[in-house]
């Protein structure tokens, strides 16, 4: 196989082609320009719809000059295989080819902003449908495996259940949109069966699960209402499976096809955009069989911690980059060059290798024109543009380093359970809930300069939890007794645990709600158990005082919780904050050589949605209250995020940037960072960096959200 990347180059352009925009009378003009401007990489779709019209017809024309334009310009091609637009012939072909709602309707084919020539709503069981994909994806494979314009294969972009239909993911964040849930077409009723008997093995299993009394796997009725958990997990992750074993049989026909000469290439969208719970996009599923991987990535940082740790050591990059996203008279707002920065910047800082912006030319089809472009309408140039341009050139300048560095490790890990997403909205009608926990703790930790990564339940059959220093858990409420298990003896071995309320209060395997909480015996490592449940105070809040000083929070701070409060009885455990009526509400246990520690409500949800700052720093201060975790510290009370890149050879690339709106003066100290000079790579500045215990220290002046990188 070719070198997954090149050392000599980091992918760097744009998306140009999605049929047919823009109009071939461009193609050389824009091309010529986009190579101009240094960019060497640009992504052109073929699509099921667009290019086989007809069946047993093929249509390349289009990719066909496109492919030897790039190449007389000396740009790199991603070709993105689109395979939600069926063909027309498809539903021709097969009337019974759509996906079905809840509520009985057949759903395709429809049109979308996005998807403007139409063709979604092709059902992933309809056998002969997918065999008609997987042929048209054959054909392109193998049309243009030898064109020396290629450099890739992105054959898996975006996927999804609901097939980029925004109003099928309405019921993950709104439960009176469930009849919209897919897919309850025959088929899809009768493999869910078959899934049933090959997870469970014996219907005794299903039975004990389901709480049903079922004769048999045949007689298991699919879930019609979120009333009921094990059953609606079951119902959900059957279409995580299904959407991976299409996402793996593209990439066996890809592979096949192009005998190991380019890489082939997964690319996910974060789990904010879509909820595995309407969508099954989970990332550790879809992104597991390629060669690379990559985020459609927006402006969040927690998304490319998301990508680097599923990846697994795998080469990961932005394939679609956005930023100008807007609808006719729903325009986006001018961005400016820290705005470019900001994006490109911190997918370099979790590590990724390379960007492509989506996209060059602004959208002229469908309700997404006049937006989302690099250019002005009529492809001129824009100050965003002229940025993009010197953010590559930056990039390039320093690509050697940045293809070998590697940002610092993880100490710190926060799980991601998909299984936990389905519960938290089968629970609450709003899986938002526990997506903001997530988005809340992760957001704390990051503006305090921690390195997180994100772990998954499938990686607990490994030894995932060594790596780590500290887990934490935000809205805990369903864990499996074998990750119960896993996180018991690793905090018996040194492991600090921190949870949120209703930890692992659900009995997954049993399908009924544990009678001790902490659930399967966990109240042991926290040394505290739940004594009482009641619902927020008047107003809605849960408030908490904090009775002991931390590393970040001291004695007599208040810190809001949401959903529930729950108080504990300690068994054990120190009580390290308490309820505004007296019960305890922030415990910590002593456990073997390590710690677990409760938090009786949920205080991430509430730091993400309104940035109550004693949130995060309650956050930050359970992490480090009994670990040391190695990071960059910011003097004084400034959000700064500074993130090194060190490369082999030891030479450093930071990157500094400013997360107020307003002017920062900041010094502050890295471990592990060597005394010197770096050169400021968007200016003629330089920072010095002065001895200081451990590391070095430097001091910073920004602008308002300024972007800054340096190197040796």
């Amino acid at each position: 196989m070719r070198a997954l990347l090149s050392s000599e180059y980091v992918p760097f352009g744009s998306q140009y082609y999605r049929a047919p925009s823009p109009p071939p009378s461009e193609w050389e003009k824009d091309l010529s320009a986009f190579a101009r401007l240094g960019f060497n990489t640009v992504k052109f779709w073929v699509q099921w719809r667009w290019n086989n019209p007809r069946e047993g017809k093929f249509y390349f024309d289009d990719i066909d000059r496109l492919m030897d334009i790039a190449q007389a310009n000396r740009l790199r091609v991603m070709l993105n295989t689109i395979v939600d637009v069926a063909p027309v012939w498809i539903y021709q072909k097969y009337p019974d080819a759509s996906m079905v709602t809840l509520d009985g309707r057949r759903i395709g084919p429809q049109v979308q902003p996005h998807r403007q020539i139409g063709g979604l709503g092709c059902c992933f069981n309809h056998a002969p449908a997918m065999e008609q994909l997987f042929e048209f994806l054959r054909t392109t494979v193998r049309r243009y495996k030898d064109h020396p314009a290629l450099e890739m294969w992105n054959v898996a972009s975006e996927p999804e259940l609901t097939s980029s239909m925004a109003e099928m993911r309405l019921y993950a964040e709104n439960a009176d949109k469930m009849g919209d849930m897919l897919c309850y077409c025959g088929r899809c009723q009768e493999l869910f069966r078959n899934w049933l008997a090959e997870k469970y093995h014996s219907v005794d299993a299903l039975n004990l699960s389901w709480n049903r009394n079922y004769g048999s796997f045949g007689d298991a009725e699919v879930p019609r209402t979120r009333n009921s958990y094990n059953d609606m997990v079951d119902w959900r992750m059957f279409f995580v499976y299904t959407l991976g074993q299409n996402v793996r049989r593209r990439f066996e026909v890809a592979r096949s096809e192009d005998g190991g000469k380019h890489p082939l290439m997964c690319h996910h969208v974060f789990i904010q955009g879509f909820p595995v719970t309407s969508t099954a996009s989970d990332p550790w599923n879809v992104g597991q069989y390629g060669d690379l991987h990559a985020i459609t990535q927006m402006d969040d940082p927690m998304m490319c911690d998301v990508l680097r740790s599923c990846a697994k050591g795998r080469p990961v990059m932005s394939a679609e980059m956005l930023m100008m996203f807007g609808y006719t008279l729903d325009l986006p707002k001018p961005i400016g060059a820290n705005d470019v920065r900001r994006y490109v910047f911190n997918g370099v800082a979790a590590g990724l290798k390379g960007s492509i912006f989506w996209q060059y030319r602004p959208e002229t089809l469908a309700r997404e024109a006049p937006a989302w472009g690099l250019t002005r309408l009529d492809g001129s140039s824009t100050p965003w543009l002229e940025s993009y341009a010197e953010v590559n050139r930056v990039i390039q300048k320093n690509a050697a380093l940045l293809l070998a560095a590697q940002p610092r490790k993880a100490e710190i890990a926060i799980l991601y359970s998909p299984e936990n997403q389905i519960f938290g909205w089968a629970a609450t009608g709003n899986e938002k809930n526990v997506t903001d926990a997530l988005l809340g703790t992760h957001k704390a930790l990051y503006e305090r300069n921690f390195s997180i990564d994100f772990i998954h339940p499938r990686e607990f059959a490994g030894d995932i939890l060594s790596s780590y220093k500290v887990v934490y858990i935000p809205f805990p409420y369903f864990l499996s007794e074998r990750i119960c298990a896993a996180l018991e003896a690793w905090v018996r071995d040194g492991g600090v645990l921190i949870g949120e309320s209703y930890f692992a209060g659900w009995h997954v395997e049993m399908g009924r709600h544990h009678t001790t909480v902490p659930g399967y015996g966990l109240h042991r490592v926290f040394q505290a158990r739940q004594l009482n449940a009641s619902p927020p105070d008047a107003g809605g809040s849960v408030g908490i005082i904090m009775t002991s000083d931390l590393p970040h929070i001291r004695r007599g701070t208040r810190v809001v919780g949401a959903m529930v409060k729950e108080s504990f009885v300690s068994e054990g455990a120190e009580i390290w904050g308490t309820f505004e009526t007296g019960e305890p509400a922030v415990t910590c246990g002593r456990y073997g050589k390590g710690y677990g520690m409760l938090i009786g409500t949920y205080v991430g949800m509430p730091f993400y949605r309104n940035g109550i700052q004693s949130n995060g720093d309650l956050i930050a201060s359970l992490v480090e209250a009994k670990a040391v975790i190695p990071r960059p510290v910011v003097v004084g009370e400034e959000k700064v995020r500074v993130d090194v890149l060190t490369g082999p050879d030891g030479r450093v690339f930071l990157i500094a940037r400013n997360l107020e709106q307003a002017p920062v003066d900041c010094s502050f100290h890295v471990p592990g960072l060597r005394p010197g000079t770096l050169v400021e790579q968007f200016g003629r500045g330089s920072l010095v960096l002065t001895p200081a215990e451990r590391g070095a220290a430097a001091r910073i002046m920004f602008q308002p959200g300024e972007v800054k990188v340096y190197c040796e």
